[in-house]
């Protein structure tokens, strides 16, 4: 595999709320996502409790540099968006939003089990600050 813009967002990302993504990327276009919760898989109550563990991601550059992870149900997806490390912020992040059809009353009641959406940080950000993958 060559390096690819998908190798940024390899690893281990924490929010200010005790929430982990665990990034791990297979090929140039796909990766896997599991979603922690204070270090437990997040149950899924719109896929009978089902942990967030192994969800797929499908990158294409065409449609733009973010990840939109697949949540389990049709047209719900957890969006992030890989920063760099500059101005104002110290360290890489990503920065998250939860998308689904605007006509899915269930899946507005579900986006809030994601918590305030802020920045998620890379661990160890500290040793890594700058580090871009290419």
């Amino acid at each position: 595999m060559t390096s690819t813009w998908i190798e940024n967002y390899a690893g281990t990302w924490h929010d200010a709320e005790g929430r982990t993504l665990v990034i791990e990327v297979c090929d140039d276009k796909h990766a896997t996502v599991d979603l922690l919760v204070d270090g437990k898989p997040m149950p899924r109550p719109w896929c009978s409790g089902a942990p967030a563990q192994g969800l797929p991601v499908c990158y294409s550059p065409i449609d733009g540099p973010d990840l939109d992870i697949d949540l389990g149900r049709p047209g719900f997806s957890l969006n992030v968006n890989y920063e760099f490390a500059e101005p104002p912020y110290e360290f890489e992040s990503l920065s998250v939003g939860v998308l689904s059809y605007e006509s899915d009353t269930e899946a507005e009641i579900f986006s809030k089990l994601f918590g305030r959406l802020g920045r998620y940080t890379r661990e160890n950000a500290e040793q890594e600050s700058g580090h871009i993958r290419k």
